[in-house]
């Protein structure tokens, strides 16, 4: 079931957007060529980039999304109310960062995906709508904000 696209004002969305732009210029993609930059917005209102980074395994690689989020927690974030994802597919987080991002979503399903591909227009979207069926901390009773 669809919802209503999330509120996020435009100079949010566009700095977030810029941020995960920013950080796809550093993405180190030399086995798919396919360069990613994601920018969390923590609870604080801090921004916090990352950019995939690939190994020769590519098992290991890690996607942009991931990488924002560990530089949140390094940060000492530990609840974000938006993700952007600039790339050359579709800017939604696939299945392993959507497990990410839900775990410092804070149980919250109106978490705003910022997607925003290459040649594609910027479209809002609610993580509850990409991750209908989300396993979190909320269902082991951990809140994430105590680690």
């Amino acid at each position: 079931m669809s919802h209503p696209a999330p509120l996020l004002d435009a100079q949010t969305v566009q700095a977030l957007v810029d941020a995960a732009t920013g950080a796809r210029r550093h993405a180190y993609s030399p086995y798919s060529l396919h360069t990613v930059g994601a920018a969390v917005l923590d609870a604080d209102g801090r921004i916090h980039v990352g950019c995939n980074v690939e190994v020769v395994t590519l098992s290991q690689s890690m996607h942009a999304e991931r990488t924002a989020v560990a530089a949140m927690a390094v940060a000492g974030g530990r609840r974000l109310t938006a993700v952007a994802v600039v790339g050359p597919y579709s800017g939604v987080p696939c299945a392993e960062c959507r497990q990410v991002v839900w775990e410092f979503a804070g149980g919250d399903p109106d978490v705003v995906v910022v997607s925003a591909p290459l040649d594609e227009p910027v479209e809002l979207l609610r993580l509850g709508d990409v991750y209908p069926r989300p396993y979190g901390p909320e269902t082991k009773g951990i809140d994430p904000t105590r680690f």
